[in-house]
């Protein structure tokens, strides 16, 4: 045969598995690829399991990591379609099949829910917010892509930023003159946010604006150091992280960050930190990332949810006693980064402060919210 997986010879279309059958059918084209690749005569396909067959068809025929799923409005990863399961899978194919009753819209959307799966609508609803505050002609934003929306409706959609309505076009304005990518914009924007809760209610906007500059000025060039992270090969398996990890912490390195602005937005986030500078500073920084390295070599990641990409992936860490919890991501290019840490569910006060103080004096908003990450 022309065509094996794992050194299985594929005979037809129908020798594979139903869940691979059925990723392959929202790829234009999965289903006669197979076909024609099982009975070529003069090309042979070796691929080592389902995953990488789809990945490879989808990349081969599309030069693009998403399927079109048109009826739902849905740009997804055929290898994130596999991870769905037999079931909610099924849903899907139904719906792209034309199924249009109430109860197959119910289902769709708590499939989508479940999965975190966005669609064209809920990517387009972060232009319309980006023009509600005025910046959406801001160069930073004039070559977005999935990352990018991405990144925006995890900031549209932040509990962070429930209350902050009335300052959020200071934070967008503030965002856009830091920032130098779509996603470094949601870290200003937080940073902005957070800045400001530090400040009595009455604060005026050059005020807030001052307070967001010291923290940003300040926390920025703590960072330099927390920026190298581990590597391994794109969508490796979790036991190939959590070796790659304890290899690297091993070594005497930390996992550090994607990218610079990512920590102090954290940093800002999980910690009772109000524009200290110099000494404190240095030793809030250093606490927060020794507690998250010490979480990231007592956990191994075991466990992971794929983006909607099908290229990235996150792991999520949480303490023995439940505490904590950190989150690390897999990229496309197989960088092993710090992407959360902080506490888990509400608390009277933060293992990371060098200097505690009475809980009541802390935001409460930096106490007890909990960001999630696909």
């Amino acid at each position: 045969m022309s065509l094996t997986i794992a050194g299985r010879p594929i005979a037809h279309f129908a020798s594979l598995p139903e869940l691979t059958r059925l990723a392959l059918g929202f790829i234009d084209g999965g289903r006669e690829w197979v076909g024609w690749a099982s009975t070529s005569t003069t090309d042979r396909f070796d691929v080592p399991d389902d995953t990488q067959l789809v990945a490879q068809v989808q990349a081969g025929l599309h030069i693009s990591p998403f399927a079109l799923l048109p009826a739902l409005g849905l740009m997804v990863s055929p290898v994130k379609l596999m991870t769905l399961g037999l079931i909610d899978l099924g849903v899907l194919r139904d719906a792209e099949d034309g199924a249009d009753t109430t109860l197959a819209d119910t289902q769709v959307q708590r499939v989508l829910a479940a999965h975190r799966l966005l669609t064209q609508a809920d990517l387009q609803a972060t232009q319309a917010w980006l023009h509600e505050l005025q910046v959406d002609t801001a160069p930073v934003f004039q070559a977005i892509d999935f990352r990018d929306r991405l990144a925006l409706h995890e900031l549209m959609s932040d509990p962070l930023l429930a209350g902050s309505k009335p300052i959020d076009n200071e934070a967008a304005a503030f965002a856009v003159a830091q920032a130098r990518t779509p996603v470094e914009f949601a870290d200003y924007f937080r940073m902005y946010v957070l800045a400001s809760t530090t400040l009595p209610p009455d604060s005026s906007p050059a005020q807030r604006g001052a307070r967001a500059t010291l923290s940003m000025d300040t926390l920025l060039p703590l960072f330099f150091g927390d920026l190298d992270c581990p590597q391994v090969a794109p969508l490796a398996a979790p036991a190939d992280v959590a070796a790659a990890v304890s290899l690297w912490q091993a070594g005497g390195q930390q996992v550090g960050f994607s990218r610079l602005s990512e920590g102090p937005a954290l940093l800002m986030r999980h910690t009772f930190y109000e524009s200290q500078t110099g000494v404190a500073a240095r030793q809030m920084v250093k606490a927060y990332v020794q507690k998250a390295q010490q979480l990231i070599s007592q956990v191994r990641p075991t466990r992971g949810r794929m983006g909607q990409d099908g290229l990235t992936c996150t792991f999520q860490l949480h303490s023995p006693s439940g505490d904590e919890r950190a989150v690390l991501q897999l990229s496309a290019d197989g960088t092993i980064s710090l992407r959360d840490y902080g506490l888990q569910r509400k608390q009277t006060d933060l293992p990371i402060d060098p200097n505690p103080a009475p809980a009541a004096t802390a935001p409460q908003s930096l106490v007890s919210d909990e960001l999630e990450i696909t």
